[in-house]
């Protein structure tokens, strides 16, 4: 997987397709480095804005519950659980505060990196998880061994901001008894805030490489060959040889369907060699002349054979057999810009039969 893998000629991109099955068994580009230092940074701002109202609150109340006061007895359980409860409520809300917005953090860096999806397959019990050659070939393929690569690179970098921020104040870190409790817990917040954030931000910064990291490695390791490509193009739009043979027995249908219409024409007008074009006009049925059969050449040639064995009139009028052709679909009536020249020929076709035009 990853890095100095057998590719197996898998040279293409992978498919949106693809790219959704693949997370639907939980295969995802997601930096958990991203998450954690994302976090992090979060937390160190908020306790910066909001760590002296937090200490303040715990201190005022740590005040109230350890003062001893001979006048107050606290002698039944309704007393005692009055005391929890505005203990509770005073630490609630900077600590609810800090808890949503942890939450919130993780949420954003982690759903922003992948977007938000159900994963069933990956939620269900499968036997391979507990399969210890399974588990030992997980251990040792490339991307283990570049988290633990990225793992020990973080550990070095994380040493060295301690020891630039740690280092020139280890004579201040040793004084501190003699500055009193206050000022020494003060110092020692203060160091813990900074230590906080600059952590934060250096395991920021490195995750950003890895992000990058997984999303490359996401995309290699589920690349595909130009058959699977293909094959996946097929089954989204159909495979061409299927859909041509479906094409040519629908379009047979129809010329079948079209040919049993002739034998109930009034008229074929034709171009003798090339265009026949059925027209039916029923005053009880038609507003106006319909053509019910059409084609060209080896279609022509079938109309005009149907039409001579059921005695149905061919009339000669290669304008107007092509512009029929061409303008009106099967099934349709004329044009009103038809209706003088379809009526000549019907009226001779009429005559012919002895009929009132």
């Amino acid at each position: 997987m990853g890095l100095l893998r057998d590719d197996d000629g898998k040279t293409e991109d992978p498919t949106p397709t693809r790219l959704a099955e693949v997370q639907k068994r939980g295969d995802t580009p997601l930096s958990k480095e991203l998450v954690q230092g994302g976090v992090l940074v979060i937390a160190a701002i908020a306790l910066r804005w909001w760590g002296g109202w937090l200490i303040e609150t715990l201190g005022a109340l740590l005040r109230s519950n350890l003062q001893v006061d001979p006048g107050r007895r606290v002698d039944s359980i309704g007393a005692a659980c009055q005391s929890l409860a505005h203990a509770a409520t005073t630490v609630a809300l900077p600590l609810g505060l800090l808890f949503v917005l942890l939450v919130g953090a993780t949420l954003l860096f982690g759903y922003g990196q992948i977007g938000v999806h159900w994963a069933g397959e990956a939620v269900g019990w499968k036997l391979e998880r507990v399969n210890p050659f399974t588990n030992f070939r997980r251990v040792l393929n490339p991307q283990s061994l570049a988290r633990t690569a990225f793992a020990a690179l973080k550990l070095l970098v994380l040493l060295l901001v301690l020891w630039l921020a740690l280092g020139h104040r280890w004579p201040e870190l040793l004084m501190l008894h003699e500055r009193g409790v206050p000022a020494g817990a003060h110092e020692i917040a203060d160091l813990v805030l900074s230590l906080l954030l600059w952590v934060g931000v250096v395991v920021f910064v490195l995750a950003l490489g890895d992000f990058a990291w997984q999303r490359w490695d996401f995309l290699q390791r589920n690349k595909m060959t130009k058959q699977e490509v293909e094959d996946e193009r097929k089954r989204s739009e159909g495979d061409p040889t299927i859909k041509q043979r479906q094409r040519r027995a629908r379009n047979e249908l129809l010329k079948q369907r079209m040919l049993t219409a002739v034998p109930k024409a009034d008229v074929i007008v034709v171009n003798p060699t090339h265009f026949s074009v059925a027209l039916r006009y029923d005053r009880k049925r038609d507003a106006a002349p319909t053509v019910v059969a059409k084609g060209q050449d080896e279609i022509a040639l079938q109309i005009r054979e149907i039409a001579r064995q059921h005695g149905v009139p061919l009339m000669s009028d290669p304008p107007l057999a092509r512009a029929l052709y061409r303008a009106v679909k099967v099934g349709q009536a004329i044009p009103e810009k038809f209706y003088q020249a379809v009526a000549t020929v019907l009226s001779h076709v009429y005559r012919l039969k002895g009929r009132t035009a």
